[in-house]
């Protein structure tokens, strides 16, 4: 057994292949398929009539900055795709046109997922690059491109599942050609796999804020108990679900984008205007539609989750305040047990003083015991006025309707403009000024 041990970890790893490449050419009865470890390994565009390599993401991915210069150079990838991924665009859709009748076409995708297994849900981002060239078999004149068909060579760079099994289906079917004679079938594929992953995002996005929402309501049932989990909101989630609808927001209005810009230019009068090219366009439109749909189910989802956390913030609202009610309830309690051993205090206190000397048949009274009185009383009266005024400014300050500002009043009689008049009357008065045809009696 150690033998066989020792003689399996010599074994050199076999290394897992990045790149993937799939083609069918016409007159073959199914398509072929291959795979490279390096980019190195890789070779041009051979004219097969439909050729797509799958590569990991565009950019210094694990191969170094090295292989990805090799993939810019082989398939000649537009510059303006190289410096997109560079600068981490959102969305882009660009086409381009070459020598011969060669047509290069480019999209970047990006959408945002959130994480529902961590306790703060931050989000994971998934991008893909996609590059769609394609060039008419026979380009001696422009009548010829347009009646002859295509070799079409597509590469994507780390693209999602959904889109990769739409590619090999396609590869294999019956209709393969369609690629062929309307490249854009390729870009209808790459939008309708991007909305299935979209709308599965947008179903996650749903039901985490549903998850919070239900959270939301089954405290606001528990209102009335006075448990200190009812404020023990995590507002941090819930801001978390808001940030993953906004992105999801934008990723679906980069999506609907992409489907207006493809159908624009999917109309140039360079197209052959046939059946696929008419199956294509509305499928095209179709896919638009979806996106505006899921776009609609994360806009209420968004909407939800405002409302969510404006109710979380009553929540703590409220709990706050039936804690603080409380708590008045135990302060008022406390202050009547205490007026109601004030009396009692204050003859004790009186009696505990100097003014009373007990003896054995009475007690004598001081004949200072006056001055006791002289301070107390004035003191006692000070402080209730001061008490009256303020309660009288804090009165006035909390009720306008004390004061009495002037309002000017403005007439027209003649077309011509009368004589200013400040009156002293209260707010309740003003509403008097909307008519404003007659000018005031003058005595």
């Amino acid at each position: 057994m150690q033998r066989f041990a020792a003689h399996h970890s010599s074994q050199p790893r076999r290394q897992e292949p990045k790149f993937q490449r799939i083609w069918r050419q016409s007159g073959e009865l199914r398509a072929r398929r291959a795979a490279y470890t390096a980019a190195t390994e890789l070779t041009p565009w051979s004219g097969r009539d439909l050729d797509i390599i799958i590569a990991p993401l565009d950019g210094k991915f694990r191969g170094g900055e090295n292989e990805y210069q090799r993939l810019i150079e082989l398939y000649n990838l537009p510059n303006e795709f190289v410096w997109e991924r560079e600068r981490g665009v959102t969305h882009s859709f660009g086409h381009q046109l070459g020598e011969d009748g060669l047509e290069t076409l480019w999209m970047h995708f990006l959408a945002e997922i959130p994480g529902s297994n961590t306790p703060d849900r931050q989000p994971e981002w998934l991008k893909w690059g996609f590059v769609l060239t394609w060039l008419p078999k026979v380009a001696t004149s422009s009548a010829a491109v347009q009646d002859s068909a295509y070799t079409v060579s597509l590469i994507v760079f780390q693209p999602p599942v959904e889109t990769m099994d739409h590619l090999v289906r396609l590869v294999r079917s019956s209709n393969w050609m369609d690629a062929t004679v309307d490249p854009y079938v390729l870009v209808d594929i790459a939008l309708v796999s991007w909305y299935h992953r979209i709308d599965k995002v947008a179903w996650q996005v749903t039901k985490l804020i549903r998850t919070d929402e239900e959270d939301v309501f089954r405290r606001v049932q528990l209102l009335r108990s006075k448990e200190f989990s009812v404020a023990d909101l995590d507002l941090h989630r819930l801001h978390t679900s808001l940030k993953n609808a906004i992105f999801m927001l934008e990723g679906l209005d980069a999506a609907i984008r992409l489907v207006e810009l493809a159908l624009l230019e999917h109309e140039s009068p360079r197209r052959r205007r046939g059946q696929v090219w008419e199956n294509t366009h509305r499928l095209l439109r179709h896919r638009g539609e979806l996106f505006q749909s899921t776009k609609l189910r994360t806009v209420s989802s968004q909407a939800r989750v405002k409302n969510s956390i404006d109710l979380a913030f009553h929540i703590n609202t409220a709990y706050d305040s039936r804690v603080n009610l409380d708590n008045s309830r135990s302060v008022r309690l406390i202050s009547i047990v205490g007026m109601v051993f004030i009396p009692f205090s204050a003859i004790t206190s009186i009696f505990g003083t100097q003014f009373f000397t007990p003896e054995a048949q009475h007690m004598n009274v001081n004949p200072d015991f006056w001055v006791l009185w002289v301070i107390a009383i004035p003191m006692t009266i000070t402080i209730l006025a001061v008490w009256q005024v303020s309660e009288h400014d804090s009165l006035k300050f909390w009720r306008p309707d004390l004061a009495s500002p002037a309002l000017a009043r403005w007439w027209i009689t003649s077309g011509s403009i009368g004589q200013r008049v400040t009156e002293s009357v209260t707010l309740e008065d003003a509403t008097e000024l909307r008519d404003l045809r007659q000018p005031p009696q003058t005595v």
